[in-house]
């Protein structure tokens, strides 16, 4: 009787950890407050693994969002963008955003870290740069990437 009871909990154990498996899971990795716009940069997940970094604005006022970039930086601190119609293709920029409305820019990992690699080989860090209309910029925080390719917020160095 032990024996079915053992066995009936690690056949549900596997259930649920195969659904959860299935399932693609949000991550923040960066949250931005600028009185026009809240800045997010999140990490979509799936079976563990990275499958797109999504660029979201959420607009306190009428906005134009006119461009969305990366702004890849070396260890010397020497920029280098990747706009984003280098990865996705054609994206729907510029786009006009009504107050309290929000718009989701995904890059496809794989295409990123490809990109990432002809731009800048030797890469310190980077972060999601938006440009509104007049010329107004507004930056995440800067991210970095692991050896082993994981995105994770950059140490500041800064303690107390």
């Amino acid at each position: 009787m032990a024996y079915l009871i053992v066995f009936g909990i690690l056949i549900i154990g596997i259930l649920i950890w195969q659904a959860r498996q299935s399932k693609q899971l949000t991550f923040s990795l960066s949250k931005q407050i600028f009185p026009e716009l809240d800045l997010y940069v999140l990490t979509s997940k799936k079976e563990g693994k990275i499958k797109e970094v999504i660029v979201r604005i959420e607009a306190k006022k009428e906005i134009e969002v006119r461009e969305v970039k990366l702004e890849l930086i070396s260890p010397k601190r020497e920029f280098v963008y990747i706009f984003s119609g280098e990865v996705i293709g054609s994206p729907s920029l510029p786009h006009q955003l009504q107050n309290k409305s929000n718009f989701d820019l995904s890059f496809p990992y794989d295409n990123l870290k490809e990109i990432m690699n002809e731009k800048m080989p030797v890469m310190n860090s980077f972060r999601a740069v938006v440009e509104l209309e007049k010329g107004k910029v507004f930056k995440s925080h800067e991210l970095t990437i692991s050896k082993y390719w994981k995105i994770h917020k950059a140490d500041t160095g800064k303690y107390n």
